[in-house]
């Protein structure tokens, strides 16, 4: 799948999940900091594929920058449906989930948290924490959170638009361990 591809699916499913979606130019311009990474997941028969794309200069090479912890496997995405993806951020040694999103036709089969898995495994080594943000009545995404080891810290009063919401931020200590 090439970039350009793989920037219409997500701005897909972006548009609809989320009411204050980004567009196809807000996730290219997402992608172009180098402290950001992506990560894709592709579903076949139930068996889910994530790819990790690195943001940065050579975004676009997502052939050549792919990590996957089950690489050797990885089957040639043109067989798999695009199923979702996780974008988040490193600076120092903090990282913020910005975007994740799974299609809604293949949800409730794991693909959430197996991209968490693969974004905690990526970020283990540089960071002391992940941080992030949801919609205060978003229940299936906070029971995830909190599942996976999140701890709601705060709350941003009126944080999100379209509709006004609260927005219920969470922190997940990284030297704590996750199932």
């Amino acid at each position: 799948m090439d970039v350009d591809s793989l920037i219409e699916n997500i701005a897909d499913i972006e548009s609809r999940t989320f009411s204050d979606a980004w567009s196809e130019e807000s996730i290219t311009d997402s992608m172009e900091q180098d402290y950001n990474v992506l990560f894709v997941a592709f579903e076949l028969d139930e068996d889910v594929r994530i790819k990790t794309v690195i943001g940065g200069p050579d975004y676009d090479k997502v052939n050549d920058t792919h990590i996957s912890i089950d690489k050797e496997n990885f089957v040639d995405a043109e067989d798999y449906v695009f199923a979702g993806y996780l974008m988040a951020n490193i600076i120092i040694d903090e990282s913020e989930l910005l975007k994740i999103a799974v299609s809604s036709e293949l949800q409730r089969r794991g693909i959430g948290r197996s991209l968490m898995y693969e974004y905690f495994e990526y970020i283990k080594p540089y960071c002391k924490r992940s941080i992030l943000e949801v919609r205060q009545s978003n229940i299936k995404a906070r029971r995830l959170y909190e599942a996976l080891g999140y701890k709601s810290i705060s709350v941003r009063k009126d944080y999100y638009n379209a509709p006004v919401e609260d927005a219920v931020i969470y922190e997940y200590k990284i030297n704590e361990t996750f199932e």
